[in-house]
């Protein structure tokens, strides 16, 4: 039922005994409240404040602090901790992407958000900074499998549950969650698939059930937070896969009418899908935050795996579903050689959506050394699956020499 919970804390808890004590009591909380409920968890995480203009001075204390976040999440059993930096003003970053790049190597725990864009504009020269270092990373391995850890966040709000695009904010230690609901609405697919369900009644059922779960998990949240000390952020209902042949959203597309998954028709199925999550939400009354929206992760779905196989997937086409669900590009293989160019332009016309339509989207690209399009990724991971590396149609634009900020009106 639940997928991750995402624990906030501001550097001041680094190294201060009392917050480390109440992050191992609200861990031994977890574990006994889920236990009694038999509800499973994946993954307990930790997400930091963003770096900004502010840390720029104070660039060589981060390995320090870096090092003391890995040790105490050794110290508390969590899997994945998360980094992120705040390009989306200027250009004084360089010195913490040069320290991000030489930690990332370092410290296999972490992960990056790099924050291109905000609620009122984009960085331009950061999404060329970003496309950079996005090849820079692929480079480092002989398969791509780094750049799972990094991620540009555009307009995503803080403390969020999902990785990589998540960031504490605040000055008190938090916790999100980020949830299970692609088991409901695939159930519910199955009827519809066989002909003995209507999109209006599956529409209308799963916002019922979700409902009741999101009503649940809310409880939950706010018992443990009185219980812990700390503060609940909210949940992210997202329908997201898991590559264990399952939980996959391509193959809920598929059964509610669009088959095979990238059809015409996808991006309407796609719509009704989060048109009932924001509803269940808000008739749930439920405490949220992140995407609530639907998922379309190449690489963590073995239907849309499979599709993109087929060459039924574009990036083109993943752009235009991201205009009615809540996620953007995650996951997708790409040639090693593909020019950062090419790769800014993707990470500005996904911004551009973000900022223009109000709404939280990613790209998490995965750059293949040595990969052509149509060749196979190599991948042995229990989070990835395996699929075909995707065409970047070449451009002659480049808006490098355009240094500003762009902010809309």
């Amino acid at each position: 039922m639940i997928r991750a919970i995402t624990l906030g804390l501001p550097y001041s808890a680094i190294s201060d005994g009392h917050s480390e004590s109440r992050l191992h009591h609200f861990r031994t909380l977890v574990i006994d409240k889920l236990q009694s409920r038999r509800w499973p968890l994946r993954t307990l995480r930790l997400t930091l404040p963003p770096l900004n203009d502010r840390d720029e001075d104070e660039i060589y204390t981060l390995p320090a602090r870096i090092n003391s976040i890995n040790a105490l999440a050794e110290r508390l059993d969590i899997r994945w901790f998360c980094l992120p930096l705040d390009l989306t003003h200027g250009d004084n970053y360089r010195g913490r992407l040069d320290a991000a790049f030489a930690l990332l190597f370092r410290q296999p725990r972490m992960f990056l958000n790099l924050m291109v864009a905000d609620e009122q504009g984009i960085n331009i020269r950061a999404s060329h900074d970003v496309a950079r270092f996005m090849l820079q990373v692929a480079h480092r391995s002989n398969n791509g499998f780094d750049n799972f850890r990094l991620g540009a966040s555009l307009r995503c709000p803080p403390n969020a549950p999902f990785f990589p695009f998540s960031r504490h904010e605040g000055e008190t230690l938090k916790f999100s969650f980020a949830l299970e609901t692609t088991d409901i609405a695939l159930e519910l697919s199955e009827q519809v698939r066989e002909g003995n369900m209507l999109l209006a009644d599956f529409a209308d059922q799963f916002i019922l059930r979700l409902c009741a779960r999101l009503r649940e998990i809310d409880a939950f949240g706010h018992e443990l937070a009185s219980d812990s000390g700390l503060d609940y952020a909210g949940l992210d209902a997202s329908l997201a896969p898991f590559p264990d042949g399952s939980i996959s959203v391509g193959r809920l597309v598929e059964n509610l009418g669009a088959r095979p998954g990238g059809v015409q028709g996808s991006l309407f199925i796609t719509s009704i899908l989060t048109n009932a999550i924001k509803s269940a939400v808000a008739i749930s009354g439920a405490r949220a935050t992140g995407f609530n929206g639907v998922m379309f992760s190449v690489l963590e779905d073995d239907a849309l795996a499979s599709t993109n196989n087929r060459r039924a997937l574009s990036i083109d086409t993943l752009n235009a579903w991201s205009t009615v669900c809540g996620c953007g590009l995650d996951m997708l293989p790409v040639p090693g050689s593909t020019l950062p160019e090419d790769i800014a332009a993707i990470i500005l016309d996904t911004a551009a959506l973000a900022v223009r339509l109000t709404k939280p989207l990613g790209v998490r690209l995965l750059p293949i050394p040595g990969g052509e399009v149509n060749e196979f990724t190599r991948f042995n991971y229990d989070f990835l699956c395996n699929s075909r590396i995707m065409n970047v149609a070449k451009s002659d634009v480049d808006f490098s020499a355009d240094n500003e900020r762009w902010t809309y009106r």
